[in-house]
């Protein structure tokens, strides 16, 4: 949390006024494991999505 505070603070405020910046959660595929099959969670997943300071 702490990092993606630091991270919205460098952020620029495209609104002309105040506006808020809302921090939520990421989830991987394992905190689904319930709604996911076996197969589903086998699935090598690469890339850096979802990582703070990467697109």
């Amino acid at each position: 949390m702490d990092e993606a505070v630091a991270w919205a603070k460098c952020c620029p405020n495209p609104a002309t006024g105040p506006s808020k910046i809302e921090i939520r959660p990421f989830m991987e595929a394992a905190d689904l494991a319930e709604f996911l099959t076996p197969e589903e969670l086998a699935t090598p997943r690469d890339g850096e999505r979802g990582r703070l300071g990467l697109a």
